[in-house]
């Protein structure tokens, strides 16, 4: 899919602003606090019906406004054309718009614009906590797979009913009601499991090639899927997952009843990365860190573009600064064969040779060419 034009009101700083875009990379320059990085909230909104800073719709319509407006023109190949509109008002709520017919479930919705984005916070993901990871893992097979968001959802909401009766006091209901949520949960839990364990597998593939891209060094990088279902043999054949669910639910039972919640599932998964065979965070550098932090973007865009046969929108706001010129190279050396991408930065002299982007100077609210 490629964004031709996007046109936003009362989004954040910008009571109004169109812009029309080339079909590859996209460097959009101008000091901190003019509003860059709105721009490409904006674009994710399109993609993943929601905002990579906030979680609440209302903080990002402009001030003493009661709504915002993006929309947008994408063409896929020569016949596909789409105009995708995202309107939100506290009153009204938030709905979503293909070709002036509304979507009534932004789930089966998700994907239909593939995305991958890079921030500053993502540089937490490798050295922050597990629900980074997860969180990582879910933005993106939700992308490739409208079964797997479902299965979220239902495990999700299943959960929270399974933990709210662990939450009782008569333990004789808990007993007699417990199998009925572990049902759902082994069902539901074990999919997405077995998912996430598949794109783990293309990280071990591939990741100290692209780590070593960037790096220009020759490391070895693996990656580990650490379940709370334990043993590693029960995961590499997924149909044993469901199995080896039930029987730790079994053992955990009388525990889960103490502490009156679920300790076990998805919801608790977490992902390691090592390098030369010693845990990644214990030794890495900030470089280092960085460097590993790309490698998964690039490898994020790889994936999705291999499942969905769609080159995902590339979303970068304002890494460039945090890069030394070796990794910069490595990061431009990939976006020569990308599809488009959006770059924000405050040095625009970095992009100078940078001679296939179309280049924008962001200044009081306004798009220029530079």
């Amino acid at each position: 899919m490629i964004l031709k034009e996007l046109e936003i009101e009362n989004f954040r700083l910008f009571p109004y602003l169109k812009i029309t875009f080339s079909d590859g990379i996209n460097i959009i320059s101008g000091l901190n606090g003019q509003g860059k990085t709105s721009i490409l909230e904006s674009i994710y909104y399109l993609a993943l019906t929601k905002s990579f800073r906030t979680s609440n719709d209302n903080h990002v319509i402009s001030y003493n406004k009661k709504h915002f407006n993006i929309k947008s023109n994408f063409v896929s190949g020569e016949s596909d054309k789409k105009v995708i509109r995202i309107f939100h008002s506290s009153s009204e709520g938030k709905h979503l718009f293909i070709n002036k017919k509304e979507v009534l479930k932004f789930s089966e919705y998700i994907g239909t614009v593939p995305c991958v984005i890079l921030t500053l916070d993502d540089l937490k993901l490798t050295l922050g906590g597990p629900r980074e990871r997860r969180r990582f893992l879910d933005i993106l097979i939700s992308q490739i797979s409208p079964v797997y968001l479902e299965d979220l959802k239902i495990y999700r909401r299943t959960l929270q009913q399974r933990n709210a009766l662990l939450g009782k006091e008569n333990k004789g209901d808990i007993k007699n009601q417990i199998s009925i949520w572990n049902e759902k949960l082994i069902e539901h839990g074990s999919r997405i499991i077995s998912n996430r364990l598949d794109f783990i597998d293309f990280l071990n593939i591939h990741l100290s090639e692209y780590y070593n891209k960037i790096s220009t060094l020759s490391d070895k990088i693996g990656v580990d899927y650490q379940s709370s279902l334990g043993d590693k043999d029960y995961l590499s054949d997924r149909k044993r997952i469901p199995v080896r669910f039930e029987k730790k639910l079994n053992l955990v039972f009388k525990y889960e009843v103490e502490k009156r919640k679920t300790v076990i599932g998805p919801h608790r998964d977490d992902v390691q990365f090592f390098k030369e065979d010693k845990v990644f965070r214990d030794f890495c550098s900030q470089g280092e860190n960085k460097t590993l932090v790309i490698a998964l973007k690039f490898l994020e865009w790889e994936y999705i573009s291999k499942e969905r046969h769609i080159k995902p929108i590339l979303l970068l706001d304002d890494i460039f600064g945090e890069l030394d010129e070796v990794r910069m190279r490595g990061l431009l050396d990939f976006l020569k064969v990308i599809g488009q991408a959006y770059i924000t930065t405050t040095m625009q002299d970095k992009f100078k040779t940078h001679h296939t982007s179309q280049k924008f100077v962001l200044k009081e609210k306004r798009l220029y060419d530079a």
